[in-house]
C-alpha cells in the first residue's frame, strides 16, 4: 500500500502540474509504481474533463466551442504543458530532416523553432475543432477514456521500447523500472477499460478505441526507432498529445 501511495505521488509530481512538496524515494519499486499509476492519474484527469463538460453543457449550456476550448486548456494546465513541450521539440527535430544524431541534439535544445511552433498550433487547433464538433453529443465515458487510454499506451511504449541514450531522466526511469510488470499492468488496465465499457453499454466504441490505440502504438514505436533510434522523454510527450488527438478523431467518426 505504501509503495502504491509513493508511486501515485511520484506520478503526480512528474506528470502533472500539482505540486508534491515531499522528498520521495526513486528506487526500482517506486519508479515502477509511478508508471503503474499513470492510467489512474489519467482517470483523475478524465474525471475533471467530464465534470467540466457536464457543468458547462448541462448546467450552464455553453456552446460546444467554448467547452472544447476549456477542455484543451484544462488538459494543458493539468499536465503543466509537459507533453506539449515534448510535441514541439519532436516537431522541430523531425521536420529538420537531419541525420539521427542531429535530431537528438535538437530534442535536447530548450528553444522552440518554427516547425515546433507549427506542430503545436495544428495539434491544438485540431483538438479544439474536433472536440467542438462532438460536444455535447459524445458520451461522458468516452471523454474520460481518452486520457486513460493514452496513458495506457504510454505505459506500453515505455515498457517495450529501447531508449535512445543512457543519460537523462527518461533513460534513468527505463533502467530502473520493472518493465515486464508494467506490460502486464498495461494489459490489465486495457481489459478493465473494456469491461467498464461493457457494464455501461459502451463496449464496442471502447474496443475500437483500444484496437486503434494498439495499432498506432506499433506504428509509433517503429517510427521512433527509425528516425530517432528509440524513445526519449520528448517522444513520450509527443506520443501522449498525438494519441489523444487520434482518439478524439476516432470519436468524431464514431459519433
Amino acid at each position: 500500500m505504501r509503495q502504491w501511495v509513493i508511486g501515485m505521488a511520484l506520478a503526480i509530481q512528474f506528470f502533472s502540474s500539482i505540486p508534491v512538496n515531499r522528498q520521495l524515494p526513486m528506487d526500482r519499486k517506486s519508479i515502477t509504481g509511478m508508471y503503474a499509476a499513470l492510467p489512474v492519474l489519467g482517470a483523475g484527469m478524465g474525471g475533471t474533463l467530464v465534470l467540466a463538460v457536464f457543468l458547462f453543457t448541462e448546467t450552464m449550456q455553453f456552446s460546444g466551442l467554448f467547452v472544447a476550448f476549456l477542455l484543451v486548456l484544462l488538459s494543458a494546465v493539468l499536465t503543466g504543458g509537459l507533453h506539449l513541450d515534448g510535441l514541439a521539440d519532436t516537431g522541430d527535430a523531425f521536420f529538420s530532416y537531419q541525420e539521427q544524431e542531429k535530431r537528438l541534439a535538437i530534442l535536447e535544445d530548450p528553444r522552440i523553432g518554427a516547425f515546433g511552433t507549427l506542430t503545436l498550433i495544428f495539434a491544438l487547433l485540431g483538438k479544439l475543432v474536433i472536440i467542438a464538433e462532438i460536444i455535447p453529443d459524445v458520451p461522458l465515458l468516452a471523454v474520460a477514456a481518452v486520457p486513460v487510454l493514452s496513458r495506457i499506451g504510454l505505459l506500453l511504449l515505455f515498457s517495450g521500447t529501447a531508449s535512445t541514450k543512457n543519460t537523462g531522466l527518461a533513460a534513468f526511469f527505463m533502467q530502473h523500472a520493472n518493465r515486464r510488470l508494467l506490460q502486464f499492468l498495461a494489459t490489465l488496465y486495457l481489459l478493465i477499460v473494456i469491461a467498464a465499457g461493457a457494464l455501461l453499454n459502451y463496449a464496442l466504441p471502447l474496443l475500437i478505441l483500444s484496437s486503434i490505440l494498439l495499432v498506432s502504438l506499433l506504428w509509433y514505436r517503429r517510427w521512433c526507432s527509425r528516425h530517432f533510434g528509440g524513445v526519449t522523454g520528448d517522444l513520450f510527450g509527443a506520443y501522449i498529445e498525438g494519441t489523444e488527438l487520434l482518439l478524439w478523431t476516432v470519436l468524431l467518426f464514431l459519433n
